[in-house]
């Protein structure tokens, strides 16, 4: 009887000793939940001929993106849909408001002296490019619906949770 007791004591211990182990390990390896707004987090720029037009700057500050976007106060479009020129004068706008949503990230956007916000639509298509459209822009009877403008992530400007 004290051989039974004594195999079934070390029986308990090796099994409390391998449960121990297990959940430290499982604790171990589970990962950080990822904030998805790290993806969108770096510089984006878009060009026409070589000449960045237009500029997205996002930060991720805690569970909100926060940054700007420079752009051009007018640009013109080809028949195709591609930006064909853009204006001189630039209009700078702090993002007021950033939402993923099931098409991508929404921006909310306003210049200082803007009396109403502009809203894009950011859709990731790879690693370090994305694609970007203004929301809810009004276009004069018989003008080609813009396309897409295409914008590439600066090189070293990924958050680093998402390298």
């Amino acid at each position: 009887m004290k051989r039974f007791g004594r195999l079934l004591l070390f029986a308990m211990m090796t099994m409390t000793t391998l449960a121990a182990q297990t959940a430290g390990k499982s604790a171990e390896t589970k990962p950080a939940k990822e904030n998805p707004l790290e993806a969108y987090a770096g510089t984006w720029t878009a060009t026409l001929d070589g000449n960045a037009w237009m500029t997205v700057r996002l930060v991720l500050q805690g569970q909100q993106l926060t940054g700007s976007v420079q752009r051009p106060q007018s640009l013109k479009i080809n028949d195709d849909g591609e930006v064909k020129s853009v204006s001189e004068e630039r209009l700078n706008e702090a993002v007021e408001n950033s939402q993923i949503n099931g098409d991508g990230l929404l921006l909310t956007a306003k210049g200082a002296d803007a009396k109403d916000s502009d809203r894009f639509l950011l859709r990731l298509t790879g690693d370090n490019t994305a694609e970007m459209k203004m929301l809810a822009m009004s276009m004069p009877p018989g003008m080609v619906k813009p396309k897409p403008w295409k914008l590439t992530r600066t090189a070293g400007t990924v958050a680093p949770a998402a390298r």
